[in-house]
């Protein structure tokens, strides 16, 4: 227990723990890796002919959204209680839904659909349909 007392003592004394402003150096290569990764949500876009890293926010409010598409169209669009999306077009996705949201039938569960589409803004179907043809 003494022994114990003196490690801890000696951490405290000498720093070991504390807070650093600035531990950059301190990550591997691995872990700066691992972090990367971590926020990996940026894709390239060319502005005025220099590639740039910017975030993808409208992509995070798609896949936020599609939660509840999932239930019906499956993870990863692959289709279940209703037609599989992946492989669809940004374009075909936000058409059915423009449609649904106006009440339009497009096809058997329409029905399903008008409630679900009546919910979502313009920006929200865009985001999905950006977000579905991804899948």
């Amino acid at each position: 227990m003494r022994n114990l007392i003196l490690v801890i003592l000696a951490a405290v004394l000498t720093g070991c723990g504390s807070e650093t402003t600035d531990n950059r150096a301190d990550l591997s290569q691995a872990q700066r890796a691992d972090i990367a990764k971590n926020i990996a949500s940026f894709s390239t876009a060319k502005v005025e002919g220099e590639v740039m890293q910017v975030a993808v926010v409208e992509d995070l409010a798609g896949k936020a959204k599609y939660g509840a598409c999932a239930a019906c169209h499956g993870n990863k669009g692959q289709g279940g209680i209703g037609p599989m999306l992946a492989g669809q077009s940004a374009e075909y996705i936000s058409g059915r839904l423009l449609a649904y949201k106006a009440g339009e039938t497009v096809g058997a569960q329409s029905s399903l659909m008008w409630g679900q589409a009546s919910m979502l803004s313009e920006t929200d179907i865009q985001n999905l349909a950006e977000y579905t043809a991804s899948l």
